[in-house]
């Protein structure tokens, strides 16, 4: 499945959205998204993932970098993510290092 990614600077933090399966091939697109982010600069990174079936080890090393070049104490924020994809994220400890949200109001 192809993924689609849509990345526009809201007021107060940057919105990522995604559509379509983050894995083995699409991740590296979502990689080049955030690699084009000035990471540094942002308190607050949302991704949107409701419309994401699939998010593979491949996407979740997207995310961790993401993180890393974030400055201590911003937020990455994942917004409805299904509860597959938090199953997998909680289960590799993730949740230290993003927060997990069902919508945009509860960020």
């Amino acid at each position: 499945m192809n993924l689609t990614i849509e990345s526009i600077a809201q007021d107060g933090y940057h919105l990522i959205s995604l559509n379509g399966d983050v894995d083995t091939k699409t991740a590296p697109e979502l990689l080049e998204a955030l690699t084009a982010l000035e990471l540094a600069a942002l308190a607050e990174l949302r991704i949107e993932m409701a419309a994401v079936g699939f998010l593979s080890s491949a996407g979740l090393r997207a995310l961790v970098f993401a993180k890393q070049k974030m400055p201590h104490g911003s937020r990455l924020v994942l917004v409805g993510t299904s509860d597959e994809i938090v199953d997998v994220i909680t289960k590799t400890g993730l949740t230290q290092a993003v927060t997990l949200v069902a919508s945009h109001d509860e960020a």
